[in-house]
């Protein structure tokens, strides 16, 4: 009986593996796992990009799932310290058992769990931060979505310089002392070496500034005329400040991270009509179905919370639980990445240009739509259809 009872157990433990597939699946579940800034000066990012992922959740969940299985998100925070990163992460493969990560936080904080993830083959989709050290070099389960800081910085700046120029055009860099300020830089760098135009200054600054007096007093007296605005949320709005102090005249290019409402509020009172590129849309037909579904799924208090990171985040596991489904009952990481990297012209309903990620560098919605703020209502245009740079 005991020889009985035991061969029954390994059978149901093989015949449950079987069906579970690697870790974070059973015949019921699939947990998707969420490292982000749920708390500190830049929650209002990781609250939106959660928001995103658990309205794409309950639509699927209640379509049917994938083959059954509902989606449960598993959030860990990481104040956006990389080093917290690390940590949350650890704690979802080993404590949680994830099958798969769609939050990733910042830029430093990916990078910092790239170990983690390329050891465990977990299949990663990075909504937050499409930095170039991202994907180059490729890392064969993280697949990217969005435009680097450098074509998006370089598109506002051709805009700038075939529609909206001065007939004397000097350009000026301030930007981050790190690895986004560097990626900011290379988009500013293409733009000057194609356009032939006069690069008066360029200035970095430690991440948490807050005084930028000096640093504009010295684009003012180099004439700086177009401005890439490298500053992020406060830092940002505070550039500018300083620059309608000084009375500069000054076309500027900016973070899409600059077309959130929390980012406009601390940065229209200074009146300038920047631009940002971005590759999702910010407002139009996409976003009002959008917010159509969002309001089943989501709270007022979390709608209320969603910005520009809710729609990447949500299309984001969209396309995670489309390579999932591909692979039928039989559910593992290793096919999931396999579907992932052969998702071709998947439809985001118009939120972004469609995804694909059959490119060696498995990187997919590059295409760039350029808005412009009206700083008197706090509203912004778009000036451009999606475009690849």
């Amino acid at each position: 009986m005991k020889t009985g009872l035991l061969a029954l157990s390994a059978f149901l433990f093989a015949t449950t593996a079987s069906l579970a597939g690697d870790p974070g699946v059973t015949d019921t579940e699939i947990k998707i796992g969420d490292v982000n800034i749920m708390t500190g000066p830049a929650s209002f990012i990781g609250r939106a990009v959660s928001v995103g992922s658990k309205i794409a959740a309950g639509e699927i969940n209640e379509a049917g799932g994938i083959h059954g299985r509902k989606i449960t998100i598993v959030t860990e925070d990481d104040g956006y310290i990389p080093s917290r990163s690390f940590q949350a992460l650890t704690k979802l493969i080993e404590v949680d058992g994830i099958f798969a990560l769609n939050g990733t936080s910042g830029t430093a904080n990916v990078l910092a769990m790239m170990p983690l993830i390329e050891e465990n083959n977990l299949p990663t989709v990075v909504t937050t931060a499409p930095n170039e050290l991202v994907y180059d070099p490729v890392r064969p389960s993280v697949f990217t979505i969005g435009a680097s800081y450098s074509d998006a910085f370089y598109g506002q700046l051709k805009y700038i310089h075939e529609k909206m120029a001065p007939a004397e055009p000097v350009y000026g860099l301030i930007r981050q002392d790190d690895d986004f300020g560097v990626a900011v830089e290379h988009g500013y760098d293409r733009a000057i070496k194609e356009f032939g135009v006069k690069d008066a200054a360029r200035i970095r600054f430690k991440k948490g500034t807050a005084n930028f007096a000096a640093e504009v007093a010295q684009m003012k007296q180099a004439g700086v005329n177009v401005l890439a605005n490298g500053g992020i949320i406060a830092g940002a709005a505070n550039i500018l400040g300083e620059a309608r102090k000084l009375g500069m005249d000054v076309q500027v290019a900016s973070v899409w991270s600059e077309d959130m409402p929390p980012s406009v509020n601390l940065t229209a009172p200074a009146g300038y009509d920047f631009l940002v590129a971005d590759y999702v849309a910010l407002s139009g037909p996409a976003i009002e179905s959008f917010m159509e579904k969002a309001k089943k799924y989501a709270s007022a208090e979390e709608i209320a919370a969603m910005n520009r990171y809710t729609y990447v985040t949500y299309i984001g596991l969209k396309a995670l639980a489309e390579a999932m489904s591909q692979c039928g009952k039989e559910l593992t990481r290793a096919c999931t990445v396999e579907k992932l990297r052969g998702l071709k012209n998947f439809d985001t309903g118009g939120i972004s240009a469609p995804l694909s990620f059959d490119n060696e560098q498995q990187l997919s919605g590059t295409a760039l739509a350029i808005y412009q703020l009206n700083a008197a209502d706090k509203t912004f245009k778009a000036l451009t259809d999606f475009v690849d740079y």
